[in-house]
């Protein structure tokens, strides 16, 4: 144990945030299968899932900061209370759009976020950006309108639509938890749960569940969801935004996957073009970003 700690601590500030990120992201891959093997009603998933995310998280919080979370929740701030009500928005829209589409239509329109967080951040935080990410961002949005229109020729234009939302809801969250870094926004999800949970109360037309439900529902809502979010919202801390979308890229490639596998929910012609060339542009921005810092790293080191 202590040799572990010691190699966390000699961790660079980009590795601990690559290793928080990407294990999160992995844990979070079952989400669509297990909403697909879920039989209960959306809002009545929306009521235990924001529950969970109130229960886990603000435990943790409590856990973590003891009588000093107070303090926490409120250095948050004017940033925590606009991810908190952004957190509750993308929950809403996540659950309506896997029950409107294919898993792998909104996983692939919701894989643009590194793009959309890229310049997103030009305008919010001043970060630069760059003309090949500009480029990229075109491709992208591309392939997402490819997507769409595959999903509007097989009925999923609505939940297309909804997964065009959490796009948007996604990398502004992670803008403004790179904005934020110096402050701890884990009780911003939680809150952001309380309002998902408080407006599904209010849709659902029962909060019961039975069957198969009484194991795939705590498993979402107690484990996936919350402790990937909690891991993923502590990636901008340490790693540019785009740099936590891309790595939200395992999502788009194993959580249809999953639903490919455990379903034999066959992903469209149009969601598998539109996701290779997100998956390709955006690995080749990341490429070509990557040969950039190496070379200005290579400039300044001594002679």
């Amino acid at each position: 144990m202590v040799t572990l700690a010691a190699r966390w601590a000699g961790l660079s500030e980009h590795a601990k945030g690559l290793s928080i990120t990407a294990t999160g992201v992995l844990i979070l891959t079952p989400d669509a299968v297990l909403l697909k093997l879920i039989e209960a009603e959306p809002w009545t998933i929306l009521v235990w899932r924001g529950l969970g995310f109130l229960l886990v998280i603000g435990t943790i919080s409590a856990i973590r900061h003891g009588s000093g979370v107070f303090q926490i929740i409120r250095a948050t701030g004017v940033i925590g209370l606009a991810i908190t009500f952004l957190h509750a928005l993308g929950q809403l829209l996540f659950v309506f759009s896997i029950h409107n589409t294919t898993a792998a239509n909104t996983l692939v329109i919701i894989a643009a976020a590194p793009l959309a967080a890229a310049l997103l951040a030009r305008l919010i935080l001043g970060e630069r950006t760059a003309p090949r990410t500009l480029i990229a961002g075109a491709v992208a949005l591309a392939a997402v309108g490819l997507t769409v229109r595959g999903g509007l020729q097989v009925g999923g234009f609505r939940g297309d639509l909804a997964a065009l939302g959490v796009m948007l809801v996604l990398a502004l969250v992670f803008v403004l938890l790179r904005k934020a870094k110096g402050r701890d926004m884990l009780p911003a999800l939680a809150f952001g749960g309380l309002i998902t949970a408080g407006i599904a109360l209010a849709m659902a037309p029962t909060v019961s569940i039975s069957g198969a439900d009484r194991l795939y529902l705590p498993l979402l809502v107690l484990l996936v969801v919350p402790l990937s979010f909690v891991l993923i919202s502590t990636g901008p801390r340490y790693l540019p935004a785009p740099e936590v979308g891309l790595l939200m890229l395992l999502e788009t490639i194993l959580g249809p996957l999953w639903v490919w596998l455990v379903l034999l929910e066959a992903p469209a012609t149009a969601s598998l073009v539109g996701g290779a060339i997100i998956v390709l542009t955006l690995a080749t921005n990341a490429w070509l970003g990557l040969k950039e810092q190496r070379r200005r790293r290579a400039g300044m080191a001594p002679a």
